[in-house]
């Protein structure tokens, strides 16, 4: 081999390496800013239990951007299930509830809630539902939070709230009913209150289901069916 030969294959090899350790390097850069990345997302995201939710800071109370308010005490499992019973009006109401982790809320933060999937006859025909405010991609409402109890200055977290909208799909039924589930110490009876009602119009035109009158008036006791 003469020496221009020799001074070539040297310059390759030395190009070669230089490559490598090239690919090598920017392949450890972006690896180690994606784990930033990760690190500073993560970091700025607050996690609190759900249980605490209207205990965070007063000026993020209504908007609490980017908080994860996740069920760490796992109280709304005790909710999760199959559930009927015979209500106002002699209503039938078959309800399925399951547990929606980490729900994106508005764009502005993320939550653990129950989601509830309505079934309500009578004399076998289906009464109107609720259409709006659910889960996107399913037929669930999507809860709100627990119920604040002013005396205690806390959460009860045996009283869960869900609002069933009626939408202008749902004419001549235009308006949204608080409805709080209260569910017994042996997690085997959930009792539908009426909280309040929203009108969308002046008089607010809700299903017969829905007692018109008396704040906390029962709408109907489910028993549990299924786990």
């Amino acid at each position: 081999m003469n020496k221009l030969n020799l001074r070539l294959m040297i310059a390759n090899n030395t190009k070669k390496r230089q490559g490598v350790f090239l690919v090598r390097a920017v392949s450890a850069l972006l690896f180690f800013s994606l784990f930033l990345l990760t690190e500073v997302c993560s970091a700025q995201t607050k996690v609190v239990a759900l249980r605490d939710k209207e205990k965070i800071p007063e000026e993020n109370r209504n908007f609490p951007r980017d908080y994860y308010f996740e069920d760490q005490h796992h109280d709304l499992d005790k909710f999760a299930g199959e559930w009927e019973g015979v209500g106002v009006g002699n209503y039938h109401w078959r309800v399925r509830i399951a547990v929606q982790k980490k729900l994106d809320c508005f764009g502005d933060y993320w939550s653990d809630a129950l989601g509830l999937e309505l079934s309500i006859t009578k004399d076998r025909k289906p009464a109107i539902t609720p259409t709006r405010r659910l889960i996107p991609g399913t037929s669930f409402i999507q809860g709100t939070d627990f119920r604040w109890d002013k005396e205690k200055k806390a959460v009860d977290p045996n009283i869960y709230k869900v609002l069933f909208s009626y939408g202008e799909a749902d004419k001549p039924y235009k308006a949204a009913v608080d409805v709080l589930l209260y569910i017994n110490a042996d997690q085997d009876t959930i009792v539908l209150r009426r909280g309040f009602i929203i009108a969308i119009d002046e008089i607010p035109n809700i299903p017969d289901y829905i007692p018109p009158r008396g704040y906390l008036a029962e709408i109907c006791t489910l028993r549990r069916v299924k786990k």
